[in-house]
């Protein structure tokens, strides 16, 4: 029996063996194009954990005549890659040739490390091939990435890891039939991760009686959690299931957040931030509810602190959806300074009261009603906060119309439908500079006795 893992038995030496990532091995694909002419570039390759990053980088050396050598940003340390980079600078071999410099999770090297590699690739000594499981936009020093390309991996389809089964299967048990049922529960455990398939398939391969419920019980469940996917994707997909109102998604991101161990004051941020963002004050009482989720997990920790955060999802997701607040705020950090108007200016003291600060300013608590400009002249009739939903319109239901303009209004109309009929509130309450919501209050004061108000709904066919 073979001492060397099965992952690395069935490890490709050709990219025609290599499955999936067809949008960079395909004829028009972007690693097929990059070494078309037989250069290879330096390169970062980021991606979910086996998906062939290191497969790749190998078979991509290899096939552009480029000495490979392997370091590890987890294992190795950069005094050893600074060493072989200097020493392979004056070696005749490298000199026409340079090598191909494999750094496995370079994200692992801090930026003082990654600095390391850049006057080799800026006089060309050396070639990077670079892997992470990390977004490079988040890791890598601007100047780095600057200097390669970023070629993005996608996660194995159960297809692609099912194909490698049966092609292992073919070559270490010739005789025997496929055991189509651990296949099929593989390829889909793997979660894309092909090694961990293959190194699933080599568990049932050394079993002494192999059964696929002990199989499962060997290899429990798949984490599928990792900073890559689980700190950055989960977290995008979890906001985007609360603001899209769809609760079952946000608790099933939630869960996947809390079975891979995400710090759960992480997840209560993105909740308070969702709860600003996309909610507002179409329903204040979600960011209130999310702050004290916030402060629940801080006192009461896992496992009790997922039945807060959910109760918190739950709300949020079907709480009714405003971005108005952060279109407002967004449109008012987009103007331009201008000049504060001198009623509003600081006037405490005798000096700034003689330069004429503070003068026409009208103390608000004196008479509500009284009508002040508070904006610089520049912005005088702009308009920075739209209420987008009904909910948002609260406050402005508050207002209740001027009763002698709405009293002339109502004589008139009585004049013309001594009938009844519908009411014009959207021109009125234009005229009147009121809510729909709080004229119907006042008219129904003043239809009461005479006219009795009722609230239509019609059916239309569509």
């Amino acid at each position: 029996m073979s001492h060397v893992p099965l992952p690395e038995r069935m490890r490709p030496t050709r990219l025609d063996e290599v499955v999936g990532q067809s949008h960079l091995l395909g004829p028009k694909g972007a690693l097929t194009r990059l070494t078309a002419g037989g250069r290879l570039p330096s390169m970062v390759m980021w991606g979910p954990p086996g998906t062939g990053k290191t497969t790749l980088a190998r078979i991509l050396a290899e096939a552009t005549g480029h000495v490979f050598r392997e370091f590890s940003g987890a294992s190795g340390s950069a005094a050893e890659l600074k060493k072989f980079l200097t020493e392979s600078r004056e070696m005749p071999l490298f000199r026409s040739v340079p090598p191909v410099v494999f750094l496995d999770e370079i994200h692992r090297f801090n930026r003082a490390q990654q600095d390391i590699l850049l006057p080799f690739l800026e006089h060309g000594e050396a070639i990077l091939i670079g892997a992470t499981t990390e977004n490079p936009a988040f890791y890598l020093n601007p100047a780095l990435r600057s200097r390669c390309q970023l070629i993005a991996l996608h996660a194995l389809e159960p297809a692609h890891i099912l194909e490698v089964l049966k092609r292992a299967w073919s070559r270490e048990r010739v005789t025997e039939p496929e055991p189509a049922g651990v296949f099929e529960w593989l390829s889909n455990w793997a979660g894309g991760d092909l090694r961990s398939a293959l190194s699933g398939l080599e568990t049932w391969l050394e079993m002494p009686e192999p059964e696929l419920e002990s199989l499962q019980g060997a290899l429990g469940g798949r984490m599928m959690f990792d900073r890559a996917d689980g700190h950055y994707d989960l977290a995008s997909a979890f906001q985007k299931s609360l603001r899209g109102s769809d609760a079952d998604a946000a608790l099933y991101y939630l869960s996947r957040m809390i079975r891979g161990g995400e710090d759960p004051r992480f997840i209560a941020r993105r909740l308070m931030v969702c709860a600003a963002e996309d909610v507002g004050n179409a329903d204040p009482q979600a960011f209130i509810l999310c702050e004290a989720a916030s402060r629940a997990v801080e006192q009461i920790g896992w496992p009790e602190a997922r039945i807060p955060l959910a109760q918190a999802v739950i709300f949020v997701a079907n709480a009714p959806k405003s971005n108005a607040t952060v279109l407002a705020v967004d449109a008012a950090l987009a103007a331009d300074d201008a000049p504060l108007p001198e009623s509003l200016r600081d006037a405490h003291t005798a000096t700034a009261r003689a330069a004429g600060r503070g003068k026409g300013y009208h103390y608000s608590h004196d008479d509500y009603d009284r009508e002040q400009a508070f904006l610089p002249d520049k912005f005088r009739n702009t308009t920075f906060y739209e209420a987008q939903r009904p909910q948002e319109r609260g406050w402005r239901d508050a207002q209740e119309p001027d009763v002698a303009a709405l009293s002339g209004l109502w004589t008139g109309w009585v004049e013309t439908h001594p009938e009844g009929g519908e009411f014009p509130l959207d021109e009125w309450s234009s005229v009147l500079s009121c809510s729909r919501e709080a004229l119907a209050r006042a008219l129904g004061k003043l239809a009461s006795g005479r006219f009795t108000l009722t609230r239509k709904l019609e059916a239309r066919p569509l």
